[in-house]
Parts: structure tokens; C-alpha cells; sequence
């Protein structure tokens, strides 16, 4: 039976927006970025700002959004867009949480990250190491998951499905294996893995598995355009329901229908989690600090 109305807040924990300059350069930065051009070079890949996120989270009735930006590899680009979410978490009094962007193949990444952390980011996101020319297992990454543990920030992972059809930023990311690993390294650290990890909830059913993880998530972010209309019901089922987040991958989906889509597959208790109750744990690990 699909969820009552419920008053744990509604949040969509994968969200993308660009600063308006960024969205008029759209054909420069594509000339300039490989990884760019692979997703928003054609012109019919919607590009959102704020009052496009807001508007979506008036119609789905949203209370919250983790918002990130894009994988740029030029440092410019990064503080660009990491600024304009750092100004929308601040404009909406944090309605909309920034995940801010980082390429940890640029030398000064790390004064970038410990600027972001000070002005009150949620964390890191969307992480694509491929795109950027880094290793997910190596010594930057490392550093990475130490300083997010110790400012209570996320970890939001590019993670996709290793087999099936291959379509524009589905390479980029990060392994399964590889989250798994960085998972277990770092067990002190928070991670994200987008696009329900790309099917390593298949193996949080192994109990040794699960209760050795509490420091992975899942989201949901484009989960009916991959997988099949069941998808979210078994992934709750594999993972738990502490172990997801309701994730749209907006302006890819329009947030109203894929929460919809999402909460008609929940029973109550695993909605109230879903929906938003595990998005709220994450913030108040980060407020805490």
C-alpha cells in the first residue's frame, strides 16, 4: 500500500544545477571539457538554476534538495559552480543543501574543499574520477574520505551499472567494487552511491555485509530510465530501508513523478525513511559537527 501523508520532510537527495553564465556558456564549456560535451554538448540536455529546482520542489511538494553541479576538470569551472551552491544553500537557508564539486587531479583541490566545508557544504558530489583523470583507490582519494569523516560531510559517488547499454555519462564513475572498497577503508566516512550503486545492493543481502556497512547509502536517481518499475522495491529490500534515498537526478526527471513513483512502491515506516528520514540523519551528522 502506497505511504499516508507523512511529516518527516520530503527530500530529493540528487539534484543538478548550473549558475546561469555557466548555462549561456553551454557550447564553449562543451568545446573545452570532453566529459561536458559527453552529457550537456547537445543542446536538448536541460540545464536547471535555482528557480528551476524550487519551482520542481513547489509541484513534488519536496521540502529539501542535496544539489551538485558537474565534474568540470578546469579549477575555474569548479569555483564558478561551486560558489553559485554554496549562494543557493545560503539564499534558501539550506532548504537546498550544496554538494560541491572537486577534481582531485588539480594540485589545489584540497584548499578547494577545505573553502567549501568552512562556508557550510553538506559534502562532495557528484564524484566522476574517470572523467577527471584520478584514481578512486589512490592516495587523493583517500585524503578526500578523511577530511568528509572528519566534518561529518558526503561522499556522493557517480556509480553505474557495469553491463547493459551504454548511454552519455554512464562511464566516468566509479566501480561497485570500488565503492565497496572505499566503504570498508573507510568506514568512518559517509558515501553515496548514485544510481542505486550501480547493483551492489545485491550484496547488502549477505547479513556479514550489512551490518559491517552503516556508512553506505543508495540513491534512486534515475531509477525507472535503468531498471525496471520493482527496482526501488528491491533495493529497499536488499539494502534496508535506512540504506536509501530518494533521488531524482532532476532536471534528467522531474521530481514529482519519480517521488510518485518511488513512494507507491513504500509501506509506511520505509517511506518515512526513503522519502526523507535517512536525507535528515545525513544533515544532522554534518550540523553536528
Amino acid at each position: 500500500m502506497p505511504a499516508p501523508h507523512l511529516e518527516t520532510p520530503l527530500l530529493d537527495a540528487h539534484v543538478h544545477l548550473f549558475p546561469p553564465e555557466q548555462r549561456v556558456e553551454r557550447f564553449a564549456l562543451a568545446g573545452a571539457d570532453q566529459a561536458f560535451a559527453e552529457l550537456y554538448g547537445n543542446p536538448a540536455a536541460t540545464m536547471a538554476d535555482l528557480d528551476d529546482l524550487l519551482a520542481a520542489m513547489e509541484r513534488a511538494g519536496l521540502t529539501g534538495a542535496f544539489a551538485a553541479g558537474f565534474a568540470f576538470a578546469s579549477e575555474r569551472e569548479i569555483r564558478r559552480q561551486n560558489e553559485y551552491l554554496l549562494a543557493c544553500a545560503e539564499e534558501t537557508e539550506r532548504r537546498v543543501e550544496a554538494l560541491c564539486s572537486l577534481n582531485l587531479a588539480a594540485a589545489g583541490w584540497e584548499r578547494e574543499a577545505e573553502r567549501c566545508l568552512a562556508a557550510g557544504a553538506l559534502g562532495f558530489g557528484e564524484l566522476r574520477p574517470r572523467h577527471q583523470g584520478w584514481d578512486p583507490l589512490g592516495g587523493e582519494a583517500e585524503r578526500l574520505c578523511r577530511l568528509a569523516a572528519e566534518a561529518g560531510a558526503v561522499l556522493l559517488w557517480h556509480t553505474s551499472e557495469p553491463v547493459g547499454r551504454r548511454y552519455p555519462g554512464k562511464e566516468g564513475g566509479i566501480t561497485p567494487w570500488e565503492l565497496f572498497a572505499l566503504a570498508e577503508r573507510h568506514s568512518d566516512t559517509l558515501h553515496i552511491g548514485a544510481h542505486l550503486g550501480g547493483g551492489l545492493p545485491f550484496f547488502w543481502q549477505m547479513p556479514d555485509v550489512r551490518d559491517r556497512f552503516q556508512n553506505v547509502f543508495f540513491d534512486t536517481a534515475a531509477a525507472f530510465l535503468l531498471y525496471d518499475g520493482g527496482s526501488v522495491r528491491r533495493l529497499v529490500d536488499m539494502a534496508g530501508a535506512g540504506a536509501v534515498l530518494l533521488g531524482s537526478d532532476f532536471p534528467l526527471v522531474d521530481p514529482a513523478r519519480h517521488l510518485r513513483k518511488v513512494r507507491a512502491q513504500l509501506e509506511a515506516e520505509a517511506a518515512r525513511r526513503v522519502l526523507g528520514g535517512n536525507a535528515m540523519r545525513i544533515i544532522e551528522r554534518r550540523r553536528g559537527r
